[in-house]
């Protein structure tokens, strides 16, 4: 899977955690496993944010480089 596929793939599970968090409602932690189904969801949404945000990152430091090399040779 290239970087991309797995960027997508990040996205699409943030996505489908935040989704189960809007539908979940407080009742439901009263029930059994409520509370650790909420736990488990909330760390999976953090995790694939975590990626997406490294990948970004990344990203953002080969713009910078890619900007300043470029800037150099007009200079």
């Amino acid at each position: 899977m290239d970087d991309i596929d797995q960027l997508i793939e990040n996205v699409r599970a943030f996505c489908t955690a935040l989704e189960k968090l809007r539908l979940m409602e407080g009742s439901e932690m009263l029930l059994p496993g409520g509370v650790e189904a909420y736990n488990n969801t909330l760390e999976d949404a953090y995790t694939a944010y975590a990626q997406i945000e490294t990948a970004v990152d990344e990203w953002d430091h080969e713009l910078e480089y890619q900007h300043t090399r470029l800037d150099a040779g007009v200079k």
